[in-house]
């Protein structure tokens, strides 16, 4: 088979009716079931604080699962087998549970919070609220681009849809249903899209196996070691060891230091029920998981059965190993999943700027508020963030890689500190959490840049890496231990 020549598969008019199927049905869950959520501040962004354990966990599980998780489980599992597999799935499975112990006892220390960014300003002051209202927002405007850019330049792979017309298309989707219905419309279509990703995996991937000569003798199990043949293992030879150290390391810790600097995870744990929040967590860390690993069972069909996926499209690995041996309609399914993974995520970021700007930055600027002012900042919130994502995603030039490095460094770099401090409250203070962050930043980013992005190797990645994420950590409690600041008049001052 001539992958070249192989998309797009569809006409762009099967691509529209599909974006219209699901605003369609979106729109008319989330205006059913939204109603009466949005008379103030507390419905408005936090769902009353009445989401339960089923529904939390589903939107915790479905806000993990972004869109992309859907084409790099399968390309892990071509390019590196079982190996490959198994480090991109560990971090992302245990972080959660993890985190969840964490932000219980955050919400214990906050029971009416909105942000993370609301509670460091308490505990530190509007100096070190600064750095983390810029990391939150950062993150939420580059994880909205980072969706929009896969999930758009999949969409318009696989129908030839104009790409800057679907970004524009699915911001707008999400932001039409999240403007009327704040968090609660998003627990809405986050339980809609866990559903859509189960069904369609249940339906899809089994047929592959089955197409392909079964699970146990067929080309998934031919596929275990990848297209390699050597990665059927996790430290059983030199090519797993090198994938440990080359994809592992790196992998593990930015899934585990994920959550930590999202504040869409914070605001559902200030809106679960208290006793829900570690189960919540929990049970998204399972039903999440399911997702990646059946999808990248795909990726081992197409080791085993000798698809040779050029480089420049390995990313379409998911695509390619269904496509390969079933109807093209089957296809259609994957799109319509990928539809639902991508848009619920971009809600989810819309949601969190919404509680950025209604509880953090109106305070700094108003101390007066209403409940009318709040949801009215909340909603141009979700519009600016929008307005910013898609400039950055219809950038000429832009890649994944270079949105993420605009992210993903500093949101390791809070992770420890708010770690430490949910741990042990008193072991940071406000010098410490402010200079801790900021210095191992200057020096982590640039190191972690160069080894990256501009050839300087593994070893200096690494370094930047450990830098940012260990570095702030260090810094903060030396820092503090050497300042001896009194938090309570650092704040009072202010």
């Amino acid at each position: 088979m001539d992958l070249t020549t192989l998309f797009p598969l569809f006409d762009p008019s099967a691509g529209w009716g599909l974006l219209a199927l699901y605003a369609s049905v979106v729109f008319a869950l989330t205006t059913y079931f939204v109603r009466g959520y949005t008379a103030d501040k507390t419905s408005f962004l936090v769902a009353r604080r009445e989401i339960g354990g089923f529904a939390g966990a589903s939107s915790v599980g479905a806000a993990w699962a972004w869109a992309p998780s859907m084409f790099i489980s399968s390309q892990m599992a071509y390019l590196n087998g079982v190996a490959g597999l198994f480090w991109f799935c560990l971090g992302n499975f245990l972080t959660l549970i993890l985190f969840s112990f964490f932000v219980k006892k955050l919400r214990s220390m906050k029971p009416d919070g909105f942000t993370l960014a609301g509670y460091i300003r308490e505990k530190f002051g509007k100096r070190v609220q600064s750095i983390f209202l810029i990391e939150l927002w950062m993150l939420a405007t580059c994880a909205f681009a980072l969706n929009a850019l896969a999930g758009s330049k999949a969409v318009m792979t696989l129908t030839g849809i104009n790409y800057h017309f679907v970004t524009v298309a699915l911001a707008a989707i999400a932001l039409t249903y999240a403007w009327r219905g704040g968090l609660k419309a998003s627990v809405v279509t986050e339980i809609f899209k866990i559903s859509v990703l189960w069904l369609g995996i249940i339906f899809v991937v089994p047929w592959v196996w089955s197409a392909t000569g079964g699970i146990t003798a067929g080309a998934v199990a031919e596929g275990l070691g990848g297209i390699t043949g050597m990665g059927d293992g996790i430290f059983h030879n030199e090519f797993v060891v090198g994938v440990f150290m080359a994809v592992g390391i790196s992998t593990t810790l930015g899934h585990m230091g994920a959550p930590w600097g999202d504040n869409g995870f914070y605001q559902r744990a200030f809106a679960i029920k208290p006793n829900s929040i570690i189960p919540a967590f929990i049970g998204g860390a399972c039903l999440f998981i399911f997702v990646p690993i059946m999808i990248g069972t795909l990726g081992f069909a197409a080791a085993g059965s000798g698809l040779e996926i050029p480089k420049s499209m390995v990313g379409m690995t998911t695509i390619i190993s269904v496509a390969s041996v079933l109807p093209s309609w089957t296809v259609l399914i994957l799109v319509f999943m990928l539809l639902a993974g991508l848009i619920a995520v971009l809600d989810s970021h819309l949601n969190s700027a919404s509680a950025l700007v209604s509880n953090d930055v109106q305070s700094r600027i108003n101390d007066k508020t209403t409940n009318e002012s709040d949801i009215k900042w909340g909603r141009w919130g979700m519009v600016a963030l929008a307005i910013g994502a898609l400039a950055i995603a219809n950038y000429p030039g832009i890649t994944m890689l270079t949105i993420f490095l605009f992210f993903g460094v500093m949101r390791a770099t809070v992770w420890w500190p708010v770690m430490l401090h949910i741990w042990k409250p008193n072991l940071i203070n406000e010098k410490g959490m402010f200079w801790g962050i900021v210095v191992a930043f200057i020096v982590g980013f640039p190191t972690f840049f160069y080894g990256k992005v501009m050839g300087g190797g593994a070893e200096l990645t690494m370094l930047g890496t450990c830098l940012t994420i260990f570095g702030s950590a260090a810094l903060s409690v030396i820092i503090s231990k050497a300042t001896k600041t009194d938090d309570a008049q650092v704040v009072a001052a202010e």
